[in-house]
């Protein structure tokens, strides 16, 4: 082979090593890792709560959990990856059952209302969204999320989101502060063929 083509042929494969190089790069920055979990159930005080939403209006956990079979709480922030992964199955299970007595509410953590914004209008969840707190991230610890994480051991994950709470009827409490004293917890991404047998067994009760 004569050197002109030999050089050509060295650069060729250079530019084809380089492409391949990139499209790894932007699959890496999209293609982030899960970080599923599976539920377990814990002992702890879920508080009612009354939390502004992204356009001004207010929740009340007793307000929306009214008349229900099973309540999920979901904890999320809105440049988490693992929460952008969580919102699909949260929304399928919430289009798929909340006919049938599945209560969903969103809580947005350390959040700015742009991530916010951002997150809701690609994720689109077809839930309620509340805001627990902002941007403020040295004022965590104070969180109710923050606390119901140690309650379920969730040590390890530095911002703790996505984090689920499932709560059935038969564990809440008519009145008071405390709304249950026992949930069923993900302390990640929820595994969706393990939480929908849960869901649809304990509707079927």
């Amino acid at each position: 082979m004569k050197p002109g083509r030999i050089i050509i042929r060295s650069l060729a494969l250079m530019l084809v090593a380089l492409a391949g190089s990139a499209a790894s790069l932007c699959a890496g920055s999209e293609d982030v890792e899960h970080q599923y979990a599976s539920l377990r159930e814990v002992k702890l005080e879920l508080k009612d709560f009354v939390l502004p939403t992204p356009d001004g209006k207010m929740i009340s956990l007793r307000e929306e959990i009214r008349g229900k079979k099973l309540i999920l709480v979901t904890y999320f922030a809105g440049w988490c990856h693992n929460s952008g992964y969580d919102v699909e199955t949260v929304n399928e299970l919430y289009n798929k059952y909340r006919d049938q007595g599945l209560a969903v509410i969103g809580v947005a953590e350390y959040s700015t209302r742009e991530e916010l914004r951002e997150f809701i209008e690609k994720h689109k969840p077809a839930y309620p969204i509340c805001v627990e707190s902002d941007d403020q991230k040295p004022e965590r610890k104070q969180t109710a999320h923050f606390k119901y994480r140690g309650k379920a051991g969730d040590k390890d994950r530095k911002w703790g989101t996505p984090l689920s709470l499932f709560v059935t009827s038969e564990e809440i409490k008519d009145k008071g502060e405390t709304v249950a004293k026992r949930a069923h917890i993900a302390a990640g991404e929820l595994i969706k063929a393990e939480v929908e047998e849960f869901v649809r067994r304990q509707l079927s009760k």
